[in-house]
């Protein structure tokens, strides 16, 4: 059977980066009280974060903005950054954004209505006959969801174009007012981005693929739901994140994964490439333990959280692009893209490199 193919992947920073001892350090200032802990620093440094890109500079986190203030910058950056992804995912397949049939935006970290992908059709003259699919709350498994989604949505049209879209600004959820460890634990992990992701039904003309999407699935994990989303509050969005995270990822991931393979005719050790999301270092290490994976089978992973941080739903797109664009492995490979949510859920899918 002919399958979805992906034509190209790209992936949008914000200029300003800065080290991980340059974030704890702000975060000293932040939180004093709370930053004189040793138990405190040393997350950042077992964070398994080295660096990271943020839309605003430091001192603006600090100054304790409201969250419109907050929630006006998340949309100018996301605008900025989405554009950026979209234009640069189209140049390299070689392709006319003209001919989108979907367009779906993924996002957690910031309100937007009109959606970004709305926002995006104006601003560059996008088909007006384009559907859009704005996708919100799926966290971090966003970009996972946005992928199965768009394969979805072309095996019922073959000769259709479609593209997904991330952009978070974690960073702008930030809000000094209310010292708390978790603010802490957000400030280590998290970074700014975008990644898109162009996409042509079986029967597209599509020029030179560099991947199909084989299949998809969801599982979502029993009594969950306290392990990961969001409160919303007066001051904005307030980061819920358990720290039984870590250990329900490894009771459950294998029961969602295997199944899911042996569902292809597969089985973990036919997988070549694992693109799993980096929650954290400790959910890397709950998925590596639940799958029987080595650091080395998840290097990609670990780059990417060593170099990006935790960017919510981008994060597995930037991983799909790195292994498509840079340390592509030969024609023929099978990769399984994988994130967890809030729901709590593992969102997959299974990829054929080409």
């Amino acid at each position: 059977m002919k399958q979805p193919k992906i034509l190209a992947a790209a992936t949008a920073l914000p200029a300003r980066r800065y080290t991980q001892q340059e974030i704890l350090e702000a975060c000293a200032e932040a939180f004093p009280d709370l930053m004189r802990r040793p138990a405190h620093r040393d997350i950042f440094e077992n964070a398994g974060v080295f660096e990271r890109y943020l839309a605003e500079p430091l001192p603006f986190y600090l100054e304790g903005h409201d969250f419109e203030t907050r929630n006006n910058a998340h949309i100018r950056h996301a605008l900025a950054l989405a554009r950026a992804a979209l234009r640069s995912c189209a140049d390299r397949a070689g392709r006319s954004l003209d001919v989108l049939s979907h367009l779906l935006s993924v996002t957690t970290t910031g309100l937007a209505t009109p959606s970004i992908e709305a926002r995006l059709a104006q601003e560059m003259s996008l088909p007006r006959a384009m559907e859009r699919t704005p996708i919100f709350g799926a966290g971090c498994a966003g970009g996972a969801v946005g992928l199965a989604r768009a394969a979805a949505f072309l095996r019922g049209r073959p000769e259709a174009v479609a593209a997904v879209l991330s952009a978070e600004l974690c960073s702008l959820c930030f809000d000094p007012a209310e010292p708390t460890l978790l603010k802490i634990v957000s400030a280590a992990l998290f970074g700014d981005g975008a990644a898109a992701v162009l996409l042509a039904g079986p029967d597209a003309e599509a020029g030179q693929p560099v991947a199909e999407i084989l299949a998809s699935a969801s599982f979502l994990i029993p009594d969950s739901l306290h392990v990961m989303g969001w409160d919303f509050t007066e001051r904005g969005m307030r980061l819920l994140l358990s720290p039984d995270a870590p250990r329900i990822v490894e009771q459950s991931a294998r029961q969602a994964v295997e199944p899911f393979l042996k569902s292809q005719g597969l089985g973990l050790r036919d997988v070549d490439l694992f693109l799993l999301h980096p929650g954290s270092l400790k959910i890397l290490e709950s998925f590596e333990k639940a799958l029987g994976l080595s650091p080395e089978h998840t290097r990609l992973s670990r780059d990417s959280l060593r170099r990006y941080g935790n960017i919510s739903s981008a994060s597995v797109l930037f991983i799909l692009e790195e292994a498509l664009r840079t340390r592509r492995p030969k024609a023929g490979s099978t990769a399984l893209l994988a994130a967890m949510g809030p729901g709590f859920s593992c969102e997959m899918s299974l990829l054929r490199l080409l």
